[in-house]
């Protein structure tokens, strides 16, 4: 993986991926709890992305 910086920076942006797929499902199948949960797991994935960079 170009520009990683350690094995955490995946892990990360899994948990956000994962995060945006809830999201996305949340919206078409028109379930606002499951879009809740989504937009949680990406903005956790996205803090410790960013967490993970400026290391």
């Amino acid at each position: 993986m170009a520009g990683a910086g350690n094995g955490n920076e995946a892990t990360w942006r899994v948990l956000a991926g994962i995060g945006g797929v809830g999201v996305g499902i949340g919206l078409i199948a028109g379930v606002p709890v499951l879009s809740l949960m989504g937009a949680l797991f990406v903005f956790v994935g996205l803090i410790g992305l960013m967490a993970t960079r400026s290391k």
